[in-house]
């Protein structure tokens, strides 16, 4: 029995000497809110919620130091402080890497962290939660040695485990410590603050205008203007009632709303007035002096663009149109800073091959086709605007004047585009073979006065665009057009074109554009029209002489929004004859975009 107790008093000794130190290192070591530790704390500690605990409240002198100080690196307490708190509450905006803020970038987090925090004390109070407080471990029995009497002694019962406390304590959603570490840092950088709620509350007020003035969720608006001051000169005689020269005030306004229904489509309709009445035969007597914006409806407002386009794949685009169709819209034309009316050429010749223009400002179907990202195929269909909606005799989709145009575009590097252009056209009336563009007799080869001659023609085009330097591109083209008179008799006419085009984007400063464009227009080469009836057979060289086309032009970009363009354009032998002087017109083009 001697033994037996004092064994039992052994182990007493030691379980009472065991919970003594952990009551003392519990009083030691206080709980980690109310931690003394001030050192900062590396980036990996940070990182781990736990460790915002470690983080204590401001004193004076790191208050002090955060108003004053110009940046924040991720030494210092604010930015270790906000770093915990972000982690330990998700705030929105957190700090993201490891670097030096301004306290303008430091201040934005700050925001976003404060309205986490906010969020969470605005709500309402979790449901109390019990905790418990876990009670020392019951100290192991031990058995009784048996005794060396002959009876068995009865087995010692083990006292009942301790029932741990229970202790009812609702928890916080937001600490009180991490309250007031909010609010040193939001004391030290409350002018930083302000600005962040002064930005914000205009973005607000902007967007909650927008949303008010807007007019579509769908649809966006854009707007061109164009001003002109023109005037043409050189002819030794007038012409009808004009004189020999004159100087000429217009406009042309365009509004484009463009609506996406699928994010990837798009429907442009666009609303086009204009008064610039064209320098043509009826003017100059050619129509190699026309500008690059003409056309005269008295200002009347006219539905001129009704287009709809979709991707059918990502490698295929289909565009149709109604009314105001234009190949040169819908596929490359590889003149790329002077095709644009409103910023390009200051001549329609200039702007790119006449090829693209019989479309006729109808309707139209072009099919884009990317073999790869460097071959491509663009196929389309046209029928003027006057014949395509009509549904007489002659007339409809595919009953009248109509034109198909195939073009194939090789581009080996990122700097040299390569094409190959091949169209057929069928003109009822025989006019507009050249888009408008070059001598009278090229356009219509077969007819005169106004009597009209169904005439056929397949158009031949090699073109090219390098971009030799980002300061230099150069880009051309030559054309050639095979013409059939399709009245009884028949009869074959050809006719030819030629440019060339010196393009020296941001010459001056960035946005601006010289360009130089050297060519032949559209220039009949010959005509054979057998004798039909008491008519005598026609057999001629075609035009007697040659055009020279020297165009110059300067864009000046003002803004984003305003540029001014004056050009000068000069026309030898007008018309591909000697007879006529050189005529000159020269221009000067505001630009409006909004």
């Amino acid at each position: 029995m001697t033994k037996l107790s004092t064994k039992i008093l052994s182990l007493i000794s030691i379980g009472m000497a065991v919970w003594m130190a952990g009551t003392s290192t519990a009083t030691a070591n206080p709980s980690s809110n109310e931690s003394t530790a001030l050192a900062p704390q590396s980036s990996s500690q940070l990182s781990n919620p736990l460790a915002a605990s470690f983080i204590t409240e401001p004193t004076i002198e790191q208050l002090n130091q955060a108003t004053e100080s110009t940046e924040v690196r991720p030494s210092d307490w604010a930015y270790q402080t906000l770093q915990a708190l972000n982690a330990k509450y998700s705030c929105n905006n957190p700090l993201t890497g490891n670097k030096t803020l301004s306290r303008e970038e430091f201040a934005t987090s700050l925001s976003g962290c404060v309205q986490s925090i906010e969020q969470l004390v605005a709500r309402k109070p979790r449901r109390a939660v019990k905790k418990r407080r876990v009670a020392p471990k019951p100290l192991p029995q031990v058995a009784p040695e048996p005794a060396p009497e002959v009876f068995s002694p009865a087995p010692m019962v083990p006292p009942a485990p301790v029932e741990p406390s229970i202790v009812d304590a609702p928890e916080e959603v937001v600490s009180q410590q991490d309250l007031d570490r909010l609010k040193g840092l939001v004391q030290s950088f409350a002018s930083e603050l302000q600005g962040v709620d002064s930005r914000l509350q205009t973005i607000e007020t902007t967007t909650k205008k927008l949303q008010d003035q807007s007019f579509s969720t769908t649809t966006k608006l854009a707007g061109e203007a164009i001003f002109g001051i023109s005037g043409y000169g050189g002819r030794s005689t007038g012409i009808g009632t004009n004189a020999r020269s004159t100087t000429t005030f217009s406009n042309r306004a365009r509004l484009n709303f463009d609506t996406s229904f699928t994010g990837k489509d798009r429907l442009r309709t666009r609303l086009q007035s204009r008064n610039a009445t064209p320098f043509n035969s009826g003017v100059t007597g050619t129509n190699m002096t026309r500008l690059a914006v003409d056309g005269d409806e008295g200002n009347s407002t006219n539905l001129s663009l009704l287009q709809y386009s979709f991707p059918l794949s990502p490698q295929t685009k289909i565009i149709a149109e109604t009314v105001g169709s234009e190949f040169n819209e819908n596929m490359y034309t590889f003149n790329p800073l002077l095709a644009s009316s409103g910023d390009g050429a200051i001549s329609r010749f200039g702007r790119f091959n006449p090829v693209y223009r019989l479309s006729g400002d109808g309707a139209s179907l072009t099919v884009n086709h990317k073999f790869s990202d460097e071959l491509g195929l663009a196929v389309g269909y046209a029928v003027p605007g006057t014949v395509s909606s009509s549904p007489t005799a002659g007339s409809g989709l595919f009953g009248g004047s109509n034109s198909m145009i195939g073009q194939l575009s090789f581009q080996p590097n990122k700097d040299l585009n390569l094409g190959l252009v091949y169209a057929r056209s069928y003109s009822s009336d025989g006019n507009n073979i050249n888009g408008g563009t070059g001598s009278s007799t090229a356009n219509r080869p077969f007819g005169s006065g106004t009597a009209p001659v169904a005439t056929s023609a397949n158009h031949y085009s090699l073109l090219a665009s390098y971009k030799v330097s980002p300061n230099f591109v150069l880009s051309g083209w030559a054309g050639f057009v095979e013409a059939n008179r399709e009245a009884a008799g028949g009869g074959t006419a050809s006719s030819s074109n030629y440019a060339l085009s010196f393009a020296f984007p941001d010459f001056g400063q960035k946005g601006n554009n010289l360009a130089f464009i050297v060519g032949i227009p559209p220039k009949l080469n010959s005509r054979n029209v057998p004798a039909i009836g008491t008519a005598a057979a026609i057999t001629t060289t075609g035009n007697p002489d040659t055009s020279y086309h020297l165009e110059a032009l300067y864009r000046i970009k003002l803004s984003d929004n305003l540029a001014i363009t004056p050009g000068l354009l000069l026309i030898t032998n007008a018309d591909h004859n000697g007879a006529n002087p050189t005529e000159y017109v020269g221009t000067i083009r505001t630009t409006f975009k909004f």
